[in-house]
């Protein structure tokens, strides 16, 4: 009975597992978002509304409402491009990277809060 109470764990445990995606995104400090920002080549992408993003956005951002994020196939093909994403708390940043990682995106990353990204942006050496 034991043995029979083992195998039904264990293939519970592998069936779980083999349904759970493999994620390529991570969320990451603002220092973690910070040092692969110094990395290159990078695209950061701000997934806040159009209106948010013209009142300030993080210096080289550019702007992919995250309703719109599946557009960007056509311009970054490179899908180990390091893509790192913000948004006003982090959701909407989150669903973007969900939808990367379907599109096949390996490098994505969540720096989530753009407040606290922008008051730890370090300033560009002139």
């Amino acid at each position: 009975m034991k043995q029979i109470l083992k195998y039904k764990l264990l293939i519970t445990i592998l069936s779980l597992t083999a349904i759970v995606p493999i994620s390529y995104a991570q969320n990451v400090s603002v220092q973690q978002f910070w040092q692969l920002q110094q990395q290159q080549p990078h695209i950061i992408i701000d997934v806040r509304t159009p209106n948010e993003f013209s009142q300030d956005h993080l210096t080289s951002a550019i702007n992919v409402p995250y309703q719109d994020i599946a557009t960007i196939v056509t311009t970054y093909k490179d899908k180990e491009l390091p893509i790192l994403l913000y948004c006003k708390s982090g959701r909407r940043a989150e669903i973007v990277a969900t939808s990367l990682q379907e599109l096949g995106y390996t490098a994505v990353y969540n720096g989530r809060n753009y407040q606290d990204l922008k008051a730890t942006q370090p300033h560009p050496i002139p």
